[in-house]
C-alpha cells in the first residue's frame, strides 16, 4: 500500500510539471504570434496586403481614393484596401490612434496638433497649393442679413468645425482685420449639416464656405458673401497622407503600391468628373452638382516638397507660439518619404 502511494504521489506530481509546461509553451506560443503579427506584413492568402484606410466624407470626400478603389488601382498593386468613412480628417486620424485604421489623412492644422499624439507618419502630400492654385481662393466668407463687411465680425458668433484646419484659418482672418479673438464667440460644430442648422436657427452668424456648402448656406435667407479667405496674405491649407509608423515600416513595399494608386485616382477625377460623381453618388449619395462643386476647389498633390516642410514649420511655429501646440517635437521625425520616394520620385524634392 506504501509503494502504490508513492506511485500515485510520483505520477500526480510529473502530471502537474507536465501541465506546467504545456502551460508555459502555450503562453510562449501566443506572445510570438502576436509579435509576428506586429512586424509581419498583412497578407491574404493571395499574398495581397490588407491596407485599412480611413478617408473623409466631408473635407473634400477623398474622391481620388475613391476612384481608385473603385477601378481596381490598389488591387493592381496587390493591396487589399478596405475603405472606412469617417466625417472629418481629425477622425480619420483619430482611427489611425486608436488602430481602427492603418492610415487617415488630415488637413496641416489637425496633423500637427496630433503629431505628438501617437507613433504616425507623414508618407505624402494629398492636396495644397501650387503655383496656379491658391487652395483658399474659393473659401467664402459667408454671413447673415446685417453684416456686409469683415468689420462688422465684431461682436458676432463664427461658427468652426472644431478640432479642424478652419479654427487656424479664423484666427489668420480676424488677426488679419485687427479683431480680438476675445471680440467674437466661437460656435463649434462637428458636420456640415450641423452648421447650416445653427445658422438657419440663429445660433451662427458667420461662417466659412467652400464647395458644395457654400450654395447651401446661401440658399438660407439673408445669408451672403462678404470677403474670400484668400484675402489673407500667404495662407493655404494642405493635407496629408498619414501611415501607422509601425505598420509604415514593416509594409514599405504595399504603402508605395497605395500611393500609386492614388496617382492614378487622381489622373481618373481629372479627366473624368462625370464618372467620380457617379462614384460619390454610389458611395456618399452626393449629388453630381455638388460634387462638381467640391472638385472645383481641390488640387490633387502627391510627394512631399520644400514648399510642404516650410509650410508645415511654419504653421507649427504659430501654435507653439499661441499655445494651441503644448509641446514641440522634431517634425523631421515624423516624415518617413521613402513609399512617395519610390512611387513619385519627380514629387520628392524635401
Amino acid at each position: 500500500m506504501q509503494v502504490d502511494k508513492y506511485k500515485r504521489n510520483g505520477r500526480d506530481g510529473m502530471k502537474k510539471i507536465f501541465n506546467l509546461n504545456f502551460l508555459l509553451l502555450l503562453v510562449v506560443s501566443v506572445l510570438l504570434v502576436g509579435c509576428g503579427k506586429d512586424n509581419a506584413k498583412e497578407a491574404n492568402a493571395d499574398g495581397k496586403v490588407t491596407v485599412r484606410a480611413a478617408i473623409d466624407t466631408a473635407a473634400g470626400g477623398s474622391f481620388q481614393i475613391r476612384a481608385a478603389n473603385t477601378n481596381d488601382d490598389f488591387l493592381k498593386n496587390k493591396l487589399d484596401v478596405k475603405l472606412s468613412n469617417f466625417a472629418y480628417g481629425i477622425d480619420t486620424v483619430n482611427a489611425v490612434l486608436t488602430k481602427q485604421a492603418d492610415t487617415g489623412l488630415a488637413a496641416d492644422y489637425a496633423l500637427l496638433n496630433s503629431l505628438n499624439r501617437g507613433d504616425f507618419v507623414v508618407v505624402s502630400s494629398l492636396t495644397g497649393s501650387d503655383k496656379d492654385f491658391n487652395s483658399v481662393s474659393l473659401t467664402e466668407i459667408l454671413a447673415v442679413k446685417g453684416i456686409d463687411k469683415p468689420a462688422n465680425i465684431k461682436g458676432k458668433k463664427i461658427g468652426v468645425a472644431k478640432g479642424t484646419v478652419s479654427e487656424y484659418h479664423w484666427a489668420k482672418y480676424l488677426e488679419h482685420y485687427g479683431i480680438s479673438e476675445k471680440d467674437v464667440k466661437y460656435i463649434p460644430y462637428s458636420t456640415p449639416d450641423e452648421a447650416i442648422v445653427g445658422v438657419k436657427k440663429g445660433d451662427m452668424d458667420v461662417v466659412l464656405g467652400s464647395g458644395a456648402l457654400i450654395e447651401k448656406f446661401k440658399s438660407i435667407d439673408g445669408v451672403h458673401e462678404i470677403d474670400r479667405l484668400s484675402s489673407v496674405p500667404d495662407l493655404n491649407i494642405a493635407s496629408y497622407l498619414i501611415v501607422d509608423r509601425a505598420f509604415a515600416q514593416a509594409n514599405t513595399e504595399a504603402i508605395t503600391g497605395f500611393i500609386k494608386g492614388i496617382e492614378k485616382g487622381i489622373e481618373f477625377v481629372e479627366s473624368n468628373p462625370d464618372g467620380t460623381a457617379d462614384i460619390a453618388y454610389e458611395e456618399l449619395k452626393v449629388t453630381k452638382e455638388d460634387v462638381l462643386l467640391d472638385l472645383k476647389r481641390q488640387n490633387f498633390t502627391l510627394g512631399f516638397t520644400k514648399e510642404d516642410y516650410e509650410h508645415l514649420t511654419k504653421m507649427k511655429a504659430y501654435l507653439l507660439e499661441k499655445g494651441i501646440l503644448k509641446e514641440d517635437y522634431d517634425l523631421d521625425a515624423k516624415l518617413f518619404l521613402e513609399p512617395a520616394k519610390q512611387a513619385v520620385p519627380d514629387a520628392v524634392t524635401y
